[in-house]
């Protein structure tokens, strides 16, 4: 388990020290033998510590550096930042887009691509910036932006770029870098002491070489510290020389350190032919043109097949050259040397439009060849879309298959269980039908034994009337008997009170009949009804007229139609209202 995280713990601390140059010590090593001016040496590790690796983000960063190595091919320049462009549209990480817009960069420098250089530049150092530890990159970056401002001195002041490139380099810790650019401030200063002639740069430029020396002495590679050091004299030489009063002498003691550092060392050609150019220049403004004369040649000999040396410093030797014959009245050999700087630089101007016309093919079929695969990306992309679109829709479909398969059968269920609701429903309404047919013929049966049972108890009552008439009939006869003085008065007396009371069973057998019939009477009338009003009323109800009241009651008509009369006065009738259409229609 403890070997599981250890691994664990390697791979995570591989993966960092690949995305962070401070921390990166390959790409530091492969920097500093492309600064000692040892291609083969920079391929070498190039090869068999970043293209072999597993790592794509470290393959991304062996072939920008290649196309430094490739300083010469435009073709194997080009083919390392087009595999590295196919490696970063892979793992598609920000930075190692940032790293092949950073080999882009250098790429359109070199061919004047100016537009094309800010925007590779200006995306690199973006991007660069969000991350921590990348400041040796950062640092590149802005000296390269250096390289292009001063080759476009109506862009800006190119002040900010040297000090962002000396920041960076500190921040970096990396010894030969933070002494690089520092030397690169001296040399700025310099040049503004050159065109404002203000001592204040002198000093400033000063401090600076000052800086870059202390931090050679840290470079661990001996070739770099040598090579730094050696920048050290000669630009410090050459800056005491704008120094008043001159002394050459000093400026001499500082050029021989240069030369007992190189030495005899092929891969220092480069920097001996430029030490004895500025010796031959301390000897000329010494006034000793000989010895001049005699430091031009050796710088000479040094530089006429030196690929390594700028054209400009070989048209500065040139020139200097036919100045100093020119002095010892060699007229010819001036000449000579001025036909060499005007072939010099005719054939630099075939060479450069050579090489600008070899790096244009290349870049516009490189352009090409990236517009054919920005649209067969973008022909993919719409395939893709176009694939993922049919796959939705017929996921779509398929789910809609599904939902409306779900659907219908819960419709089917819904419709089942209604159906059964529906069945249940009618079941019960036809038992409830049932129940109510039941009901009804109940009712009906009811009614029709409550008609007979009324029919019986009219029959009763007109019997019980008839009755309570006879009884009447014979009370009449007692009254007259009474009235003769007959000695069973108190006989023929009870009787009468018993024929008064008679009434009240007809009262009882007309409440069964309409249990309401009397108190809804009452109710209606405005003043209280005696028990003779309730009689004729009962009467009216049995539908007896008046002939038949009379005759039960031993009155006479005209005596019903007075009571009757004044039993509508206090039901509260009027004249043509019917008292017996009332009475029969009472709701009881």
């Amino acid at each position: 388990m403890k070997k599981k995280i250890y691994f664990l713990v390697l791979l995570l601390l591989s993966k960092i020290c690949f995305s962070q140059s401070d921390l990166d010590f390959d790409q530091q090593s492969v920097y500093t033998y492309l600064y000692n001016k040892n291609p083969e040496k920079a391929i070498s590790i190039i090869n068999s510590n970043f293209l072999t690796s597993s790592n794509l983000s470290k393959k991304i960063i062996g072939y920008v550096y290649l196309t430094e190595a490739y300083s010469d091919n435009e073709i194997k320049k080009a083919k390392a930042l087009e595999n590295a462009k196919k490696l970063s549209m892979l793992t598609k990480e920000p930075l190692d887009e940032a790293y092949v817009q950073f080999g882009y960069a250098k790429y359109y420098l070199n061919l004047n691509k100016n537009d094309l250089f800010i925007k590779s530049i200006n995306n690199s150092i973006n991007t660069f910036s969000k991350y921590n530890n990348e400041n040796f990159v950062l640092s590149q970056l802005y000296y390269h932006l250096n390289r292009y401002l001063v080759k476009n001195p109506l862009e800006k002041d190119t002040r900010n770029s040297y000090f962002k490139a000396n920041y960076h380099a500190i921040k970096s810790k990396n010894n030969l870098l933070i002494s690089i650019t520092y030397n690169n401030i001296g040399i700025f200063y310099k040049k503004k002491f050159t065109i404002t002639n203000d001592k204040k740069y002198l000093d400033s430029a000063n401090i600076n070489y000052q800086n870059s020396y202390k931090y050679a002495l840290n470079i661990k590679d001996t070739e770099a510290q040598k090579r730094t050091l050696a920048a050290y004299y000669m630009n410090y030489g050459h800056l005491l020389e704008n120094k008043i009063p001159y002394s050459y002498k000093k400026c001499l003691e500082l050029y021989n350190k240069c030369l007992s550092i190189s030495g005899k060392d092929n891969s220092f050609k480069d920097m001996n032919a430029l030490i004895y150019i500025n010796i031959g220049s301390a000897y000329e403004k010494a006034g000793q043109t000989l010895i001049a004369e005699k430091y031009y040649s050796k710088a000479y000999h040094l530089i006429k097949n030196n690929k390594d040396i700028f054209t400009t410093h070989k048209l500065i030797l040139l020139d200097n050259l036919s100045k100093i014959y020119q002095n010892l009245n060699q007229y010819e050999k001036a000449l000579e040397f001025e036909r060499e700087a005007k072939n010099l630089i005719k054939e630099d101007t075939e060479k450069r439009f050579s090489n600008n016309t070899k790096a244009l093919e290349i870049f516009y079929k490189t352009e090409q060849k990236d517009k054919h695969i920005k649209e067969l990306k973008e022909k993919n992309e719409v395939h893709i879309k176009q694939k993922i679109i049919y796959l939705m829709i017929s996921l779509i479909a398929f789910l809609g298959i599904i939902c409306m398969f779900f659907i219908l059968q819960y419709k089917h269920k819904l419709s089942k269980q209604r159906t059964s609701l529906l069945e249940a429903e009618k079941k019960e309404t036809e038992l409830i039908l049932q129940l109510e047919k039941e009901e009804k013929s109940r009712l009906k049966t009811e009614q029709e034994l409550l008609a007979l049972q009324q029919e019986q108890l009219q029959k009763q009552a007109l019997a019980t009337s008839l009755q309570l008439n006879y009884k009447s009939a014979i009370l009449n006869e007692l009254k007259e008997v009474i009235e003769n003085d007959d000695p069973n008065l108190k006989k023929i007396l009870k009787e009468d009170q018993l024929a008064d009371n008679d009434f009240n069973d007809l009262q009882n057998i007309i409440q069964q009949i309409h249990p309401n019939f009397f108190k809804r009477l009452q109710e209606l009338s405005k003043s209280k009804l005696t028990n003779q009003d309730l009689k004729y009323c009962a009467y009216i109800n049995l539908n007896m007229n008046n002939f038949q009241i009379s005759n039960i009651l031993k009155v006479d008509p005209k005596t019903v139609r007075v009571t009757k009369y004044r039993l509508k006065q206090k039901l509260g009738l009027k004249k043509e209202d019917d008292l017996y259409d009332f009475i029969r229609s009472l709701d009881v």
